[in-house]
C-alpha cells in the first residue's frame, strides 16, 4: 500500500525584521524561512527590500509576492528550519514606530514603537528608545490583550508610534485573539510598518 503524503498546510506567516518569514503550519508547527535564499537562488532581487518582502500574500497553499513569484507550502517547509515554541514566542512583527524627536528628552532620537509577538503569552510589545546607542534610555514592556487594554496610555502610545489604525482592531477583536493577531499582521504587512498615512 502506498501512503500519499499531503502538502503541509500553512496556517500563518509573518515577516520579522531580520529578513526571515516566520511560518506556522498545521498542528502548531513553527518554522523560520530565510527570504534571502530567494534573492540568491532565484534572482528575486526585489526581496532584498523590506517593503517588498512584507508584501507576501499568505494562503494555505503557500506564499506569493505579487509581480515577483510564489512558493508552495511544501517548498517553504522544505527550505525552512524548525523553531521551538520558546523561539517562536520571541519572534515579532513591527506594527509601526516613529521618531518623535526633537523632544525635551532628546533632540535627535526619541523613538516609540509597537510590535506584535503572535506566539507569546504577552503578544504586544510597546517600547521607547531615547538617545540610542550604548547610553540608550527608555525601555519596553510586554502586555496580554487584557493588560494592554487596562493600561490607560496604550491608545496614546499606539497613536504616537504611528499605528492609531490598530486601535480599532484591538477594540473590536479583543475577545477573538486569533482574529485580532491575523488582522494586525495583515494590515502591518500592507502598510509595511510605516506610520499612519505612510
Amino acid at each position: 500500500m502506498v501512503t500519499i503524503m499531503s502538502e503541509p498546510r500553512l496556517v500563518r506567516a509573518f515577516p520579522n525584521e531580520q529578513k526571515h518569514i516566520i511560518l506556522e503550519f498545521a498542528g502548531h508547527e513553527y518554522r523560520i524561512f530565510d527570504v534571502m535564499t530567494l534573492y540568491h537562488e532565484r534572482g528575486w532581487t526585489a526581496l532584498a527590500y523590506p517593503r517588498q518582502r512584507k508584501r507576501a500574500v499568505v494562503s494555505e497553499a503557500g506564499l506569493t509576492w505579487p509581480g515577483i513569484g510564489s512558493l508552495t507550502s511544501a517548498a517553504l517547509y522544505g527550505q525552512s528550519r524548525p523553531l521551538d515554541d520558546a523561539a517562536a514566542a520571541r519572534e515579532s512583527i513591527r506594527l509601526s514606530y516613529t521618531n518623535l524627536a526633537p523632544t525635551h528628552d532628546d533632540a535627535g532620537h526619541h523613538v516609540v514603537g509597537v510590535f506584535l509577538m503572535p506566539y507569546s503569552a504577552r503578544p504586544f510589545w510597546l517600547d521607547e528608545s531615547i538617545g540610542g546607542g550604548h547610553a540608550e534610555r527608555g525601555g519596553g514592556q510586554a502586555f496580554t490583550i487584557d493588560e494592554l487594554r487596562a493600561w490607560p496610555a496604550w491608545r496614546q502610545h499606539f497613536a504616537q508610534s504611528g499605528c492609531a489604525w490598530a486601535i480599532g482592531y484591538v477594540d473590536a477583536l479583543a475577545d477573538q485573539p486569533e482574529r485580532l493577531i491575523d488582522a494586525l499582521i495583515g494590515e502591518a504587512c500592507r502598510r509595511n510598518g510605516l506610520p499612519d498615512g505612510g
